[in-house]
Protein backbone atom coordinates (compact mmCIF):
# COMPACT_ATOMS: atom_id res chain seq x y z
CA UNK A 1 0.00 0.00 0.00
CA UNK A 2 2.78 2.76 0.60
CA UNK A 3 4.07 2.47 -2.47
CA UNK A 4 0.78 3.03 -4.24
CA UNK A 5 0.13 5.87 -2.04
CA UNK A 6 3.47 7.67 -2.31
CA UNK A 7 2.84 7.48 -5.91
CA UNK A 8 -0.70 8.54 -5.53
CA UNK A 9 0.79 11.84 -3.79
CA UNK A 10 3.50 12.23 -6.57
CA UNK A 11 1.39 12.14 -9.24
CA UNK A 12 -1.58 14.32 -7.32
CA UNK A 13 1.03 17.43 -6.58
CA UNK A 14 1.80 17.17 -10.31
CA UNK A 15 -1.41 17.70 -11.90
CA UNK A 16 -2.26 20.00 -9.14
CA UNK A 17 0.96 21.99 -9.88
CA UNK A 18 0.59 22.18 -13.47
CA UNK A 19 -2.90 23.55 -13.23
CA UNK A 20 -1.82 26.78 -10.87
CA UNK A 21 1.05 27.50 -12.62
CA UNK A 22 -0.48 29.62 -16.16
CA UNK A 23 -0.74 33.15 -14.33
CA UNK A 24 2.51 32.66 -11.89
CA UNK A 25 4.07 35.27 -14.51
CA UNK A 26 1.36 37.63 -14.82
CA UNK A 27 -0.52 37.92 -11.74
CA UNK A 28 0.46 41.16 -10.24
CA UNK A 29 0.47 42.61 -13.93
CA UNK A 30 -2.44 41.78 -14.20
CA UNK A 31 -3.42 44.03 -11.11
CA UNK A 32 -1.16 46.74 -12.09
CA UNK A 33 -3.36 46.60 -15.58
CA UNK A 34 -6.67 47.09 -13.34
CA UNK A 35 -5.35 50.11 -12.02
CA UNK A 36 -4.18 48.74 -8.77
CA UNK A 37 -0.64 50.00 -7.44
CA UNK A 38 1.88 47.66 -5.19
CA UNK A 39 0.79 49.11 -2.10
CA UNK A 40 -2.57 48.30 -3.28
CA UNK A 41 -2.02 44.34 -4.74
CA UNK A 42 0.05 43.71 -1.33
CA UNK A 43 -3.59 44.93 0.67
CA UNK A 44 -5.49 42.62 -1.71
CA UNK A 45 -3.23 39.60 -0.89
CA UNK A 46 -3.59 40.27 2.42
CA UNK A 47 -6.94 39.54 2.54
CA UNK A 48 -5.98 36.07 0.94
CA UNK A 49 -3.41 35.23 3.77
CA UNK A 50 -4.86 36.94 6.28
CA UNK A 51 -8.54 34.25 6.03
CA UNK A 52 -6.48 32.05 5.12
CA UNK A 53 -4.38 32.18 8.13
CA UNK A 54 -8.10 32.25 10.16
CA UNK A 55 -9.62 29.53 8.73
CA UNK A 56 -6.70 26.96 8.33
CA UNK A 57 -6.85 25.64 11.56
CA UNK A 58 -10.38 24.91 10.91
CA UNK A 59 -9.84 22.96 8.02
CA UNK A 60 -6.94 21.09 9.15
CA UNK A 61 -9.02 20.00 11.98
CA UNK A 62 -12.08 19.19 9.78
CA UNK A 63 -9.78 17.26 7.55
CA UNK A 64 -9.01 15.08 10.68
CA UNK A 65 -12.60 14.71 11.31
CA UNK A 66 -13.83 13.59 7.66
CA UNK A 67 -10.70 12.75 6.02
CA UNK A 68 -8.28 14.79 4.52
CA UNK A 69 -8.70 13.64 1.11
CA UNK A 70 -11.98 15.11 1.48
CA UNK A 71 -11.08 18.22 2.30
CA UNK A 72 -7.90 18.50 0.02
CA UNK A 73 -10.46 18.00 -2.99
CA UNK A 74 -13.04 20.69 -1.94
CA UNK A 75 -9.85 22.80 -1.18
CA UNK A 76 -9.06 22.35 -5.14
CA UNK A 77 -12.37 22.98 -6.07
CA UNK A 78 -12.56 26.70 -4.58
CA UNK A 79 -8.89 27.33 -5.53
CA UNK A 80 -9.49 27.11 -9.24
CA UNK A 81 -13.13 28.29 -9.17
CA UNK A 82 -11.40 31.64 -7.23
CA UNK A 83 -9.10 31.87 -10.73
CA UNK A 84 -12.56 32.06 -12.60
CA UNK A 85 -13.76 34.68 -10.39
CA UNK A 86 -10.21 36.93 -11.00
CA UNK A 87 -10.84 36.30 -15.06
CA UNK A 88 -14.34 38.14 -14.36
CA UNK A 89 -13.21 40.68 -12.34
CA UNK A 90 -12.63 44.42 -13.19
CA UNK A 91 -11.40 46.35 -10.05
CA UNK A 92 -10.21 46.06 -6.44
CA UNK A 93 -13.03 44.33 -5.07
CA UNK A 94 -13.78 42.30 -7.54
CA UNK A 95 -10.37 40.24 -6.66
CA UNK A 96 -11.14 40.75 -3.77
CA UNK A 97 -14.01 38.77 -4.00
CA UNK A 98 -11.62 36.03 -6.41
CA UNK A 99 -9.11 36.16 -2.95
CA UNK A 100 -11.48 35.35 -0.26
CA UNK A 101 -12.72 32.19 -2.31
CA UNK A 102 -8.73 31.43 -2.78
CA UNK A 103 -8.70 31.46 1.04
CA UNK A 104 -11.14 28.81 1.35
CA UNK A 105 -9.59 26.48 -1.21
CA UNK A 106 -5.96 27.22 0.18
CA UNK A 107 -6.89 26.80 3.88
CA UNK A 108 -8.54 23.26 2.95
CA UNK A 109 -6.08 21.94 0.68
CA UNK A 110 -3.16 22.94 3.02
CA UNK A 111 -1.00 20.41 4.34
CA UNK A 112 -4.05 17.88 3.62
CA UNK A 113 -2.38 15.87 1.77
CA UNK A 114 0.83 15.95 3.28
CA UNK A 115 -0.74 14.66 6.16
CA UNK A 116 -3.26 11.67 4.65
CA UNK A 117 0.88 10.69 3.00
CA UNK A 118 2.13 10.65 6.47
CA UNK A 119 -0.04 9.08 8.10
CA UNK A 120 -0.04 6.03 5.77
CA UNK A 121 3.95 5.88 5.34
CA UNK A 122 7.20 6.57 7.43
CA UNK A 123 9.01 9.52 8.18
CA UNK A 124 11.75 8.52 5.22
CA UNK A 125 9.21 7.46 2.54
CA UNK A 126 6.90 10.64 3.46
CA UNK A 127 9.98 13.11 2.81
CA UNK A 128 11.17 11.33 -0.22
CA UNK A 129 7.48 11.56 -1.92
CA UNK A 130 7.36 14.61 -0.95
CA UNK A 131 10.13 15.87 -2.59
CA UNK A 132 9.98 14.40 -5.98
CA UNK A 133 6.28 15.44 -5.88
CA UNK A 134 7.76 19.28 -5.37
CA UNK A 135 10.33 18.43 -8.01
CA UNK A 136 8.45 16.81 -10.88
CA UNK A 137 5.47 19.62 -10.03
CA UNK A 138 7.59 22.37 -10.36
CA UNK A 139 9.13 20.76 -13.69
CA UNK A 140 5.42 20.61 -14.56
CA UNK A 141 4.62 24.32 -14.14
CA UNK A 142 7.13 25.00 -17.27
CA UNK A 143 5.16 25.00 -20.33
CA UNK A 144 1.88 26.56 -18.51
CA UNK A 145 3.84 29.58 -17.20
CA UNK A 146 5.57 29.82 -20.71
CA UNK A 147 2.24 29.79 -22.14
CA UNK A 148 0.35 31.62 -19.86
CA UNK A 149 2.81 34.52 -20.03
CA UNK A 150 2.57 34.37 -23.68
CA UNK A 151 -1.44 34.57 -24.07
CA UNK A 152 -1.76 37.18 -21.42
CA UNK A 153 0.93 39.53 -23.61
CA UNK A 154 -0.82 38.62 -26.67
CA UNK A 155 -4.07 38.30 -25.48
CA UNK A 156 -4.28 39.96 -22.60
CA UNK A 157 -3.69 39.09 -19.09
CA UNK A 158 -6.82 37.83 -17.84
CA UNK A 159 -6.84 34.38 -20.14
CA UNK A 160 -4.33 32.90 -18.13
CA UNK A 161 -6.93 32.82 -15.14
CA UNK A 162 -9.35 31.71 -17.06
CA UNK A 163 -6.85 28.55 -18.33
CA UNK A 164 -5.82 27.75 -14.47
CA UNK A 165 -9.78 27.74 -13.45
CA UNK A 166 -10.58 25.07 -16.21
CA UNK A 167 -7.65 22.69 -15.49
CA UNK A 168 -7.68 22.82 -11.94
CA UNK A 169 -11.02 21.57 -11.56
CA UNK A 170 -9.92 18.96 -14.60
CA UNK A 171 -6.98 18.42 -12.36
CA UNK A 172 -9.42 17.80 -9.35
CA UNK A 173 -11.66 15.13 -10.87
CA UNK A 174 -8.23 13.24 -12.26
CA UNK A 175 -7.08 13.53 -8.62
CA UNK A 176 -10.26 11.95 -7.01
CA UNK A 177 -10.34 9.37 -9.30
CA UNK A 178 -6.81 8.69 -8.67
CA UNK A 179 -7.46 8.54 -4.96
CA UNK A 180 -10.52 6.97 -4.95
CA UNK A 181 -9.16 3.58 -4.05
CA UNK A 182 -6.85 4.97 -1.46
CA UNK A 183 -8.27 4.64 1.82
CA UNK A 184 -8.53 7.56 3.63
CA UNK A 185 -6.60 6.96 6.60
CA UNK A 186 -5.47 3.49 8.72
CA UNK A 187 -7.50 2.83 11.86
CA UNK A 188 -4.49 2.90 14.47
CA UNK A 189 -5.80 5.02 16.99
CA UNK A 190 -9.34 5.91 18.21
CA UNK A 191 -9.44 9.68 18.84
CA UNK A 192 -11.93 11.48 21.62
CA UNK A 193 -13.66 14.37 21.00
CA UNK A 194 -11.38 16.09 23.37
CA UNK A 195 -8.72 14.82 21.38
CA UNK A 196 -9.68 16.70 17.96
CA UNK A 197 -10.97 20.27 19.89
CA UNK A 198 -8.46 22.51 17.76
CA UNK A 199 -8.09 24.68 21.09
CA UNK A 200 -6.53 21.98 22.73
CA UNK A 201 -4.21 21.17 20.29
CA UNK A 202 -3.17 24.70 19.73
CA UNK A 203 -2.84 24.95 23.27
CA UNK A 204 -0.90 21.34 23.76
CA UNK A 205 0.96 22.67 20.54
CA UNK A 206 2.46 25.98 21.91
CA UNK A 207 3.72 24.52 25.08
CA UNK A 208 6.06 22.22 22.84
CA UNK A 209 9.11 24.12 22.62
CA UNK A 210 9.83 22.60 19.36
CA UNK A 211 6.80 23.11 17.73
CA UNK A 212 6.42 26.70 19.42
CA UNK A 213 9.86 27.67 17.65
CA UNK A 214 8.88 26.23 14.29
CA UNK A 215 5.48 28.07 13.83
CA UNK A 216 7.65 31.39 14.72
CA UNK A 217 10.40 29.99 12.49
CA UNK A 218 7.68 29.91 9.90
CA UNK A 219 6.18 33.03 9.96
CA UNK A 220 9.55 34.87 9.93
CA UNK A 221 10.60 32.98 6.48
CA UNK A 222 7.26 33.35 5.05
CA UNK A 223 7.10 37.21 5.55
CA UNK A 224 10.17 37.58 3.87
CA UNK A 225 8.98 36.23 0.79
CA UNK A 226 6.64 38.20 0.26
CA UNK A 227 8.46 41.04 -1.53
CA UNK A 228 10.11 38.11 -3.36
CA UNK A 229 7.11 36.65 -4.58
CA UNK A 230 5.16 40.11 -5.59
CA UNK A 231 7.64 42.50 -6.74
CA UNK A 232 9.71 39.70 -9.11
CA UNK A 233 7.45 40.40 -12.27
CA UNK A 234 7.62 44.28 -11.64
CA UNK A 235 11.33 44.33 -11.46
CA UNK A 236 12.10 42.20 -14.03
CA UNK A 237 9.49 44.08 -16.22
CA UNK A 238 11.07 47.02 -15.69
CA UNK A 239 14.95 45.76 -16.34
CA UNK A 240 14.39 44.39 -19.65
CA UNK A 241 11.46 46.20 -21.29
CA UNK A 242 9.69 43.55 -21.87
CA UNK A 243 6.50 41.82 -20.65
CA UNK A 244 6.16 38.80 -22.63
CA UNK A 245 8.92 36.71 -22.03
CA UNK A 246 8.40 37.05 -18.14
CA UNK A 247 6.31 33.30 -18.15
CA UNK A 248 9.94 32.36 -19.49
CA UNK A 249 11.78 33.03 -16.72
CA UNK A 250 9.81 30.34 -14.97
CA UNK A 251 12.22 27.90 -17.03
CA UNK A 252 15.34 29.49 -14.66
CA UNK A 253 13.11 29.47 -11.13
CA UNK A 254 11.52 26.64 -11.67
CA UNK A 255 14.87 24.36 -12.75
CA UNK A 256 16.32 25.88 -9.97
CA UNK A 257 13.36 24.87 -7.25
CA UNK A 258 13.43 21.15 -8.73
CA UNK A 259 17.18 21.47 -7.99
CA UNK A 260 16.70 22.01 -4.42
CA UNK A 261 13.40 19.47 -3.82
CA UNK A 262 16.06 17.16 -5.37
CA UNK A 263 18.73 18.13 -2.82
CA UNK A 264 16.00 18.42 0.11
CA UNK A 265 15.74 14.42 -0.37
CA UNK A 266 18.98 14.07 1.17
CA UNK A 267 19.19 16.79 3.12
CA UNK A 268 20.25 16.37 7.13
CA UNK A 269 16.45 16.96 8.89
CA UNK A 270 17.91 19.09 12.01
CA UNK A 271 18.27 23.07 12.75
CA UNK A 272 21.68 23.05 11.35
CA UNK A 273 20.55 21.95 8.46
CA UNK A 274 17.59 24.63 8.24
CA UNK A 275 20.13 27.73 9.06
CA UNK A 276 22.51 26.63 6.08
CA UNK A 277 18.96 26.68 3.95
CA UNK A 278 17.87 30.05 5.13
CA UNK A 279 21.26 31.38 4.76
CA UNK A 280 21.68 30.22 1.01
CA UNK A 281 18.38 32.09 0.55
CA UNK A 282 19.31 35.40 2.56
CA UNK A 283 22.81 35.89 1.20
CA UNK A 284 21.72 35.77 -2.88
CA UNK A 285 19.54 38.52 -2.26
CA UNK A 286 21.29 40.64 -0.25
CA UNK A 287 23.21 41.14 -3.71
CA UNK A 288 20.32 42.27 -5.72
CA UNK A 289 19.91 45.75 -4.38
CA UNK A 290 23.99 46.21 -5.34
CA UNK A 291 23.86 45.35 -9.50
CA UNK A 292 23.79 48.74 -10.95
CA UNK A 293 23.11 48.36 -14.59
CA UNK A 294 23.58 44.92 -14.93
CA UNK A 295 21.03 42.64 -15.66
CA UNK A 296 22.44 39.55 -14.93
CA UNK A 297 23.08 40.50 -11.62
CA UNK A 298 20.00 40.98 -10.18
CA UNK A 299 18.92 37.68 -12.40
CA UNK A 300 21.41 34.93 -10.80
CA UNK A 301 20.80 35.36 -7.24
CA UNK A 302 17.33 35.75 -7.52
CA UNK A 303 17.07 32.19 -9.08
CA UNK A 304 20.13 30.54 -6.62
CA UNK A 305 17.52 31.77 -4.01
CA UNK A 306 14.98 29.77 -5.39
CA UNK A 307 16.86 26.87 -4.90
CA UNK A 308 16.79 27.39 -0.90
CA UNK A 309 13.42 28.36 -1.35
CA UNK A 310 12.39 24.67 -2.58
CA UNK A 311 14.40 22.91 0.44
CA UNK A 312 13.00 24.32 3.68
CA UNK A 313 9.70 23.37 3.90
CA UNK A 314 9.97 19.58 3.05
CA UNK A 315 13.10 19.64 6.29
CA UNK A 316 11.07 21.62 8.34
CA UNK A 317 7.97 19.24 7.41
CA UNK A 318 9.66 16.45 8.87
CA UNK A 319 11.44 17.92 11.40
CA UNK A 320 8.28 18.95 13.00
CA UNK A 321 6.03 15.84 12.00
CA UNK A 322 8.36 13.57 14.21
CA UNK A 323 6.53 14.93 17.00
CA UNK A 324 2.73 14.90 16.07
CA UNK A 325 0.64 11.74 16.32
CA UNK A 326 -1.70 10.72 13.43
CA UNK A 327 -5.24 12.12 14.83
CA UNK A 328 -4.14 14.99 15.07
CA UNK A 329 -1.93 15.60 12.16
CA UNK A 330 -3.33 17.75 9.67
CA UNK A 331 -4.78 19.83 13.02
CA UNK A 332 -0.88 20.66 14.05
CA UNK A 333 0.26 21.25 10.44
CA UNK A 334 -2.58 23.36 9.66
CA UNK A 335 -1.96 25.56 12.65
CA UNK A 336 2.12 26.06 11.17
CA UNK A 337 0.44 27.13 7.99
CA UNK A 338 -1.63 29.68 9.44
CA UNK A 339 1.36 30.87 11.39
CA UNK A 340 3.27 31.20 7.63
CA UNK A 341 -0.05 33.02 6.47
CA UNK A 342 0.12 35.29 9.35
CA UNK A 343 3.80 35.99 8.28
CA UNK A 344 2.34 36.55 5.13
CA UNK A 345 0.27 39.33 5.52
CA UNK A 346 2.71 40.81 8.27
CA UNK A 347 5.47 40.26 5.19
CA UNK A 348 2.83 42.10 2.32
CA UNK A 349 1.93 45.15 4.68
CA UNK A 350 5.21 46.11 5.63
CA UNK A 351 6.65 45.56 2.34
CA UNK A 352 4.46 47.15 0.36
CA UNK A 353 4.26 50.19 2.83
CA UNK A 354 8.22 50.08 2.24
CA UNK A 355 7.49 50.78 -2.16
CA UNK A 356 6.82 54.52 -0.87
CA UNK A 357 9.79 54.55 0.90
CA UNK A 358 12.15 52.82 -1.12
CA UNK A 359 12.72 50.77 -4.44
CA UNK A 360 11.08 47.32 -4.44
CA UNK A 361 14.64 46.13 -4.83
CA UNK A 362 16.04 47.74 -1.88
CA UNK A 363 12.69 45.73 -0.12
CA UNK A 364 14.46 42.56 -0.94
CA UNK A 365 17.83 43.69 0.79
CA UNK A 366 15.78 43.97 3.68
CA UNK A 367 14.41 40.67 3.93
CA UNK A 368 17.89 39.76 3.61
CA UNK A 369 19.19 40.67 6.23
CA UNK A 370 16.14 39.73 8.30
CA UNK A 371 16.47 35.99 6.34
CA UNK A 372 20.48 35.89 7.31
CA UNK A 373 19.66 36.69 11.24
CA UNK A 374 16.76 34.23 11.39
CA UNK A 375 19.20 31.57 10.41
CA UNK A 376 21.55 32.73 13.04
CA UNK A 377 18.89 32.22 15.37
CA UNK A 378 17.94 28.79 14.11
CA UNK A 379 21.72 27.96 14.02
CA UNK A 380 21.76 28.57 17.51
CA UNK A 381 18.50 26.22 18.78
CA UNK A 382 20.49 24.00 21.48
CA UNK A 383 18.50 20.64 20.71
CA UNK A 384 16.53 19.00 18.08
CA UNK A 385 13.80 16.62 17.90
Amino acid sequence: MNKTTEKAFVVAKILESTSAAWFFGTYILFLQGLGIDLLSASLLNSIFMGLSSVLDPFTGNLGDRIGQKRIYLFGLLMWSLSHIVYWMSGGFWGCAVAEIIGAVGLASRSEALESWLRNHSTEEKTHKAMAQGAYYGRLATIPTAILGGIIGARWGLEWPWLISGVTGIMAMVMIGIWLKDIPEKPIDHVATSSDLQIWNIAKDAWKDPILRRTFIFTALMVACFQPFNMFWPVIFRDATGQAQWLGSMWIGIALASALGSKLAEKWVINSKGLAVIVLSIGIPMLLTPIRGSWIIMLLIPFVIHEIGRSMWLPILWSYTNRRISNHIRTSVNSLRSSAGTTGAVLGLLVSGALTKLITPTQVWGVSAVVLILVAYWVYGWNHDV
